[in-house]
């Protein structure tokens, strides 16, 4: 009943095709410049991160765990996201490569635990060459150290290929009500028929929730063996903005945490921002 109430005042879907993303504030803070390096000696993922700054952007270098010598991945723009739309400067970005054989996506946080600039690093990566191998994603933490040499351009992607997505774990599929009213989402409707995640999406609208419409959801596990996962990417496209939902529920699921990273493609000069959102279950 509570369910059936609570959808009967959401509003039609809103969800349009966008247009190419448009050169729109903020400006990276100079404090995400340099060399980047793992925390964890031990990482099967990437090594280094260098990251380059202007007040036009973001370029960033990945170099992958290889042996005997860390594999460069080539240097990309990256896109940069404030805290609002009327941010003026960027602590978080957004880039993507194409590997051919398969994609990642990284999105990187800035904080300053204990006054030590520290990224927060999520990768996911999704084979496209039919390899067998599951979506995976990993977050590590990073910290500023020795240079590393960028020596060549990589190649960047801008789409969101489904690749071979895991099942999502039982407590995923549910209806996620936000905890707070002032959050950007409303409420996340998550559904799985075996790997395949729809996700409906309804943003904090007055007076009534506004319906972002339903999309299908990208799953990724712990590793390229896994079969279920608790992560997911969820990429909409909207006349005025391209918006990408990063949700994970907690191993309990008793929480789901879902960030929006929305850039803006209407030349409207407002911000990209970054917002995170936590929701409960509806029983």
């Amino acid at each position: 009943m509570a369910a059936a109430a609570l959808l009967s005042t959401l509003a039609p879907a809103q969800a349009a095709q966008a247009g190419p993303a448009s050169a729109v504030p903020p400006p990276p803070t100079a404090a995400l410049a340099g060399t980047w390096v793992n925390t964890n000696p031990a990482t099967r993922s990437m090594v280094d991160l260098v990251v380059r700054t202007s007040p036009r952007g973001i370029t960033v270098d990945g170099f992958g765990a290889c042996s005997p010598t860390p594999c460069e991945w080539g240097l990309i723009p990256g896109t940069v996201f404030g805290p609002n739309v009327s941010a003026k400067v960027g602590t978080s970005f957004e880039a993507q490569w194409n590997f051919g054989f398969s994609r990642t996506v990284l999105v990187a946080r800035f904080s300053l635990p204990r006054k030590v600039p520290t990224l927060t690093v999520q990768e996911f990566t999704t084979f496209t060459d039919n390899s067998g191998r599951s979506n995976y994603v990993v977050t590590e933490t990073f910290t500023k150290g020795k240079g590393v040499k960028v020596t060549k351009a990589g190649t960047p992607a801008s789409d969101y290929p489904l690749g071979n997505p895991v099942t999502p774990v039982s407590t995923l599929p549910a209806i996620w009500i936000n905890t707070a009213a002032t959050g950007g989402l409303r409420a996340v409707i998550l559904s799985a028929d075996g790997p395949v995640l729809t996700v409906h999406a309804y943003g904090q609208c007055s007076p009534v929730p506004c319906n972002w419409g339903t999309v299908r959801g990208i799953t990724f596990g712990p590793n390229v063996s896994a079969l279920r996962g608790m992560t997911f990417l969820a990429p909409y496209k909207f006349s005025f903005a391209n918006k990408l939902l990063d949700g994970w529920v907690n191993a309990a699921g008793t929480r789901l945490t879902v960030e929006s990273l929305t850039e803006f493609t209407d030349g409207s000069h407002r911000a990209n921002y970054l917002s995170t959102d936590t929701f409960i279950p509806l029983r």
